[in-house]
């Protein structure tokens, strides 16, 4: 007899929650914890604002304080741009619950400073986790940091320095970075390290606008592999994923008679589920509103209100009643 396997107890990822409608599901429970995702796409497709949610959601949900270190945007910008959608990140500050800490990189200084590396960067967030106990970053975004370095041994080695660095920490991050124009970030490096990638893409095809989620890879746990839709409103951001779309309500057993005994007798003699809908369908002719007709009569009959309506198409829809 061949020995049985030992089973193998099943971790689940420890998952941090993003509080975006929808991309919590696409994720299987949210960003991985302790890790960093990687969140790219061309300019407008919404990294940032992703990024953002993340943030004030960790910090108002769940108890998560964040640190946002932008490389583009000042604070007063920032806290402008985000306040139409509810955020008041003024608020949040004082209860020091987020930081935001504008760096801005002079390519001329760090020349004039000899080799690149990104130990100043460390020193600053690292003062920055500490001074909110923070357990989430966001950096937005990473290619300000590597402009004009051309040595891709230099920006491997210092973007897995970067990686492990929040990883040692055990902040999750985000790190938000320019789509490329055949690689996934412009740099072509950064979706190798991380943990997880998640690319947003916004499109327009014959003049209609449209805008796109896709989980690229996701380490140690199952995913949502399509492409999403997600919008992009007053009220911030939210992913259609197809499976919240699913019908997960209990389906009726009860049957509605048709008003034909003929017609219920090739449906187990009981006729229609209640609350289906039904398509018949058929050329000019054929009975299609008599059958319709006679289902409203049977209706009536039974002490049910019911609607006729009359089309000229060539087909009817009978609605069951739910």
């Amino acid at each position: 007899m061949p020995r049985a396997k030992p089973k193998v107890a099943r971790i689940p990822l420890p998952k941090a929650p993003t509080g975006i409608q929808g991309l919590d599901e696409v994720t299987g429970g949210g960003l991985p914890r302790g890790r960093v995702t990687l969140v790219c796409g061309s300019a407008g497709s919404g990294k940032s604002l992703l990024a953002m949610e993340f943030l004030v959601h960790g910090a108002v949900r769940y108890g998560e304080p964040g640190v946002c270190m932008d490389f583009e945007e000042t604070e007063e910008k920032l806290t402008a741009n985000v306040a139409s959608l509810g955020f008041d990140l003024r608020e949040l500050t004082k209860r020091k619950k987020l930081l935001v800490d504008y760096v801005f990189v002079d390519r001329s200084q760090i020349a004039e400073a000899g080799e690149f590396n990104l130990d100043g960067l460390f020193i600053r967030l690292d003062h920055a986790v500490k001074t909110i106990k923070a357990k989430r970053v966001v950096l937005d975004s990473i290619e300000a940091l590597f402009i004009g370095i051309p040595d891709e041994a230099i920006l491997r080695a210092e973007l897995q320095r970067l990686f492990r660095w929040l990883e040692e920490h055990k902040l999750t991050a985000i790190v938000n970075g320019e789509a490329g124009i055949h690689t996934l970030t412009r740099h072509g490096l950064e979706e190798y390290v991380a943990d997880c990638v998640i690319s947003l893409d916004h499109r327009v095809t014959e003049q209609i606008s449209t805008r796109r989620l896709r989980v690229v890879k996701y380490r140690g746990t199952s995913h949502g592999t399509d492409e999403y839709p997600f919008l992009i409103d007053e009220d911030g951001l939210s992913v259609v994923p197809i499976t919240s779309l699913a019908l997960t309500h209990k389906a009726l057993m009860d049957r509605i008679a048709t008003g034909i005994p003929a017609l219920d007798e090739m449906m187990e003699g009981k006729g229609f589920f209640r609350g289906s809908s039904v398509l018949v369908t058929g050329t000019a002719g054929t009975g299609k509103s008599s059958v319709a007709a006679n289902f409203c009569a049977a209706a009536c009959a039974r002490g049910e209100p019911a609607r006729f309506s009359a089309t000229c198409a060539r087909w009817a829809l009978i609605w069951t009643g739910g």
